[in-house]
């Protein structure tokens, strides 16, 4: 490999380093522009000396006057662990606007193995590094070729957590096109490199490889040019915002967003986004020059539905010829099945809504489930002018619904009907509370991110919807609930109702005759007495196993030492690199100050002082109460690599350390008292001073009632945890293994009782359905669960011919799991059996110990024969593992619980499922320990049920479509050896059963997958 030089040797390493032509001023944006223009342009960089010194090397493009000069780099690794991996090829660009100066690429020999995955994504083989330098050989030429300048790359951070593990580039700035992204293209849906450049429609060269240092560099400096262009559209009132924002802090983008503004001021472009949104209706110019939603009231709303007097039943035999054959849907749908399970469930739905029960409806796989109860909805509303709620788990479902279902019938059906989705109130934004955030002072770099998301997206949505921003950090989901709308936050009186996107979205659904939401939705509106959701007789409860859960986490209180300690910083906090004090105190006291005549400001700062110093106290005694309870967990026995849970019984509170608990509890107790009582003081001194103009005053009163509640509601959650128990109340405390964050939790024993009060009881008709609602072919554990005793019941069957495509293998001498030997045996079982079918496999295990040491395993082994392992937990996203997994020619998909349901993976691709063992549930957690003591035989009555239910899930990933064909593998004997294993046989549908040795499993897989035949 001979090096390119410029000017000289660059160093001694195997680097290629290379110089590009420059452009010439005959590009195409200068022709687009005027000669006049141009000119102006010219003479304005000109007299800026920071440009002049360039002015004969470059031209102009798309606008493109950025000065700044930027290096974008992209490595190669052996991992993702910065700590443990080595880099393997460093590849990076330097450039300016559109102008490449020089390349760098080297070749990076690791000292370790590569494994076989990296080896696969990359094409690096060892062969290919065994000559080449190792990295401390590499980095001194690296460091000299990007000097000082900024380092841009997407997701730059991984890359400089490598290499300034070295000592490299620590000083340099870091640009992340993956930042810049999710900031700029909010709608985006997925922010891979690959994904960002084909959604902007970037052209790469053909030359170029994937996960190539160079090929990426080159790749991620393109699609920060493409993003410039994206940034170039909006409104420069938004631009000024995030730089005036990020004035002085330590944020990278700061650098791009400034460079932005002064570009605009120097060529303001033709029409930003805000004036296109503008001059289409969507938002008006405010008289500080900000931008705001046209109010509501200029798009008339639908009028609310007015349910009939005396409702009329539904035709069932005219509703069910449509999915009949020869009916409707055959004949207007290129592709429609006639499949009897559909007609039979559709008739169900029907009887339950005509003769105003309640219903439990199992619907196997492939049954179309959701048609056949939409359009009884449909009719329903249309007919009686009743909105019928339907209510879903998940995103995804509600998504189908919605995005794919829902149009089909407005397209199919002869009828016009209005449907849509309504959330919980705080995933719609409020526009004043980001004008409040945006106001904070001494914004942190993740905050700035947040702020400038916000303002990118909030000049073009039409629905304040969170779901639209992308917030895959934690931390940013917790600024999301500083500027959601809040009940208590957001009254009219402070909140204009034609603004608010949540109003507007509570208008829209008094009128739509389907209205879908999620079940947290669903019993949300339970707890505040259905002020929610507009008035509703008809509920349609999809995912109705996931109902139990949905109900405790809805009803459980949760308080982490985190959370606690923000809370009061929001009332109180030092300013950084000052003496002063910010937040909601302090900002009272500077408003009041600002107001009313001096003869009141030091009565005033006297009640902010003391509000102060409680606040102060209570974060003080907080702390100690926490660290009570660290000892307190300390003293308690658990493996401290999984997040400790410790149920609070009267046993626990035995234990000698509690005392210690007990004595934090008493002080936070009269912490608490002391705050809210030192608020309610600083709310009526303000509630007083209506008359002196206080700046914001409507919005400092509803967030002082706001902090107010909030420390009641605490308090009264902690008293029962820690001091008052009650017995229909679960209560215990958590440690998490990855922050070592404490927690207390309190959730509730009982929950049928509540949805036989507030969701049964109330409504006319209520039909609960899913896949998986039996187990041992009852529905009596769902029934007792959820206290649905007089509702109607029916299983429809799948129409997937289970027999002929679905082979079941128990293996007969594999050891019961826990027994010495099985985790050996169960990996090199998989070994063979996913070499013989050649991947196509997914995995389910029961916990993450489980599934490392099976990864471990299999890596090599697999490695070796070109398959990859793709395991849960490595960094990946559960949906981009699910992708990655589709895609590759040959691998295996490793998973925990969240794979157990919603893999959807048609085709060869998803061939063989191999449970690993019954899923139980843990029996030390805290919900499901007391829950099980209030059973006779809590193991037959609550645990087998229960993992039934998942059991039926897991298998149920394997065929999901007509055509599919494949391998169930069970490597837990007990569904053999134990006398309640039969009971999770016989709940799968009928399938062609294989009993047999482990060493025959391979071929036999492989003989029905190729063949349908095991003989």
């Amino acid at each position: 490999m001979t090096a390119q030089t410029v000017n000289g040797t660059f160093g001694q390493s195997r680097c290629r380093y290379s110089s590009r032509e420059r452009p010439t001023l005959q590009s195409s944006c200068f022709r687009s522009i005027s000669k006049f223009l141009y000119n102006i342009w010219l003479l304005s960089l000109w007299r800026n000396p920071h440009f002049s010194h360039k002015l004969q090397r470059t031209a102009p493009r798309k606008q493109q006057i950025l000065s700044r000069v930027y290096v974008s780099l992209d490595i190669e690794t052996t991992g993702l662990n910065a700590e443990q991996d080595e880099i393997i090829e460093i590849g990076a660009v330097r450039f300016k606007g559109s102008r490449t100066f020089e390349t760098f690429s080297a070749l990076v020999n690791p000292g370790k193995p590569i494994p076989y995955k990296i080896q696969q994504l990359t094409g690096i083989t060892p062969d290919d590094v065994a000559d080449a330098p190792p990295i401390e050989a590499v980095l001194p030429d690296l460091q000299r070729f990007v000097g000082d300048n900024p380092v841009l790359g997407h997701n730059i951070g991984f890359d400089l957590g490598f290499l300034r593990r070295h000592n490299v580039l620590t000083n340099n700035a870091g640009v992340d096109t993956f930042e810049l992204a999710s900031i700029l293209l909010p709608h985006a849906g997925r922010y891979s490199l690959s994904t960002l450049i084909e959604h902007l429609g970037v052209t790469l060269s053909p030359d170029g490889q994937a996960h190539r240092a160079l090929d990426d560099a080159q790749a991620a400096r393109q699609l920060f040019d493409a993003l410039l262009d994206q940034a170039r559209r909006l409104d420069s009132r938004v631009i000024d915002a995030i730089v005036q924002a990020s004035k002085g802090k330590n944020w990278p983008l700061h650098l791009v967003f400034r460079d932005l503004g002064r570009e605009r001021r120097i060529q303001p472009p033709a029409g930003s986004l805000g004036q296109q949104l503008a001059a289409k209706g969507l938002i008006t110019q405010t008289p500080n020059g900000g931008l705001s939603l046209i109010q509501a009231e200029s798009r008339r709303p639908d009028p609310p539905l007015k349910p009939a007097p005396n409702p009329m039943s539904l035709p069932l035999e005219k509703l069910c010829r449509m999915l009949e054959k020869n009916g409707l849907f055959e004949k207007k749908f290129k592709g429609f099945e006639y499949r009897s399970q559909q007609v039979d469930m559709m008739a169900n739905v029907i009887g339950a809504f005509n003769d105003s029960h309640h219903m439990m409806i199992e619907a196997g796989t492939g049954t179309g489930k959701s048609m056949a109860y939409l359009i009884p909805a449909i009719y329903w509303a249309l007919q009686n002018g009743e909105r019928v709620v339907i209510s879903t788990n998940t995103i995804n479902l509600q998504d189908q619904l919605m995005n794919k279902d829902i149009p089909l019938l407005q397209k199919l059906l002869p009828v016009d009907f209005k449907a849509t989705t309504l959330k919980g109130r705080a995933n719609y934004v409020c526009p004043r509370r980001v004008q409040m955030f945006q106001a904070k002072q001494n914004h942190s770099p993740r905050e700035l991110r947040m702020l400038a998301k916000l303002l990118v997206w909030m000049p073009g949505t039409t629905t304040g919807d969170r779901e639209e921003l992308f917030m895959p950090d934690p931390v940013e989901q917790g600024f999301w609930s500083q500027v959601a709308s809040d009940s208590t936050i957001c009254t009219p009186r402070v909140c204009s109702p034609e603004s608010c996107f949540y109003a507007r979205a509570r208008r829209d659904a008094e009128s739509a005759h389907v209205l879908v939401v999620n079940h947290a939705l669903l019993l949300s509106d339970v707890g505040v007495d259905n002020k929610i959701i507009p008035e509703y007789k008809y509920l349609i409860v999809d995912e109705a196993h996931h109902l139990e859960d949905a109900v405790t986490s809805q009803l459980k209180f949760s308080l982490d030492q985190r959370g606690m300690l923000q809370l009061l910083r929001e009332l109180s906090a030092p300013l950084r690199g000052s003496n002063l004090r910010v937040g909601l105190i302090h900002e009272v006291g500077r408003r009041v100050a600002q107001a009313v005549p001096d003869s009141l400001k030091d009565d005033a700062a006297d009640i902010v002082n003391k509000c102060d110093d409680a606040v102060q106290r209570l974060a003080s005694s907080s702390r100690q109460l926490f660290s009570a309870l660290q000892g307190f967990i300390a003293e308690s026995p658990g493996n401290r690599s999984y997040n400790v849970k410790i149920r609070l019984t009267d046993q626990a509170r035995s234990q000698p350390s509690w005392s210690n608990v007990e004595l934090g509890w008493d002080n936070v107790d009269a912490g608490l008292k002391s705050a809210s009582k030192a608020l309610g003081i600083l709310y009526t001194m303000l509630t007083e001073m209506e008359g002196y103009d206080v700046p914001n005053w409507e919005e400092l009163l509803s967030n002082l009632s706001y902090y107010r509640a909030r420390l009641d509601e605490i308090r009264s959650n902690l008293k029962i945890i820690l001091s008052a128990p009650t017995p229909d109340r679960i209560l215990w405390v958590e440690q998490s293994a990855r922050n070592n964050n404490i927690s207390l939790h309190n959730a509730p024993l009982h929950v049928g009782g509540l949805v036989q009060e507030y969701l049964l009881n109330p409504k006319d008709s209520v039909v609960f359905t899913s896949a998986t609602l039996r187990t041992n072919n009852s529905f009596d554990y769902f029934q007792e669960r959820l206290d649905l005793w007089d509702a109607g019941e029916a299983a429809v069957g799948s129409p997937f011919d289970y027999p002929r495509n679905t082979l079941l293998y128990l293996p007969t001498d594999m050891p019961e799991p826990n027994t010495p030997g099985y985790q050996k045996i169960s990996n090199n079982a998989l070994i063979n059996l996913v070499r013989q079918i050649k991947g196509r496999t997914l995995v389910l295990f029961t916990a993450y110990s489980q599934l490392r040491q099976a990864a471990e395993a299999l890596k090599g082994p697999l490695a070796e024969a070109g398959i990859v392992v793709y395991q849960q937990g490595d960094g990946s996203s559960r949906r981009q593992m699910i992708e990655n997994f589709k895609n590759a020619e040959q691998a295996v998909l490793l998973g925990t619980r969240s794979f157990w349901e919603g893999v959807d993976i048609p085709g060869p691709a998803l061939s063989c499922v191999v449970i690993a063992r019954i899923p139980f549930a843990v029996p030390s957690d805290p919900i499901v320990s007391a829950r099980a003591e209030t059973f006779d035989n809590a193991f037959y009555q609550y645990s087998i049920p229960q993992a039934i239910l998942m059991f039926r899930q897991g298998f149920g990933r394997l065929i999901r479509t007509k055509t599919d064909r494949g391998v169930v593998v069970i490597f837990d004997k007990r569904v053999i050896s134990k006398s309640y294993g039969q009971a999770f046989l016989d709940s799968l549908p009928e399938v062609e059963e294989r009993r047999g040795r482990l060493d025959m499993l391979p071929q036999v897989a492989h003989d029905w997958i190729e063949f349908g035949s095991i003989d």
